[in-house]
């Protein structure tokens, strides 16, 4: 299933999604996306403002240029994505996983995460904007 370029906020709001694929430049900010399961989805450029993903798998997900400022990520599985030029300002990103993601130009800015979160390799979420709760 593809999604580009359109706003589905209000549609997908509690949604569990298996079937998406693509998602590039979508809107779903402020949606309900507990638990969904994105892996390996395309969504370049796509929003995410104060979107709850928590608990979902974004596994190997194409997150390049993605908005995600005051989205809920708690819990959430982003190994091996791509967040290039991702910007997560202010997320809750307690207890994510990123090992093996792309965090080249990431913002953190404000984004929380605790001892649960793991990073992959020797990044330091400090030097990017980011604050242990």
């Amino acid at each position: 299933m593809e999604i580009d370029g359109c706003e589905y906020k209000n549609l997908l709001s509690g949604a569990i999604m298996y079937t998406i694929t693509r998602l590039i430049g979508a809107d779903l900010s402020g949606a309900n996306l507990h638990g969904a399961y994105l892996n390996g989805a395309n969504m370049l450029s796509a929003k995410f403002h104060g979107t709850i993903l928590s608990g979902a798998d974004l596994t190997g997900a194409n997150l390049s240029k993605t908005s995600m400022k005051g989205a809920i990520l708690r819990n959430t599985k982003l190994n091996n994505a791509n967040l290039y030029n991702a910007d997560l300002t202010e997320a809750d990103l307690r207890g994510a996983s990123f090992t093996g993601s792309n965090m080249t130009n990431v913002d953190l800015s404000d984004a929380i995460y605790d001892s649960f979160t793991k990073w992959p390799g020797e990044f330091d979420p400090e030097k990017f904007g980011a604050k242990i709760s």
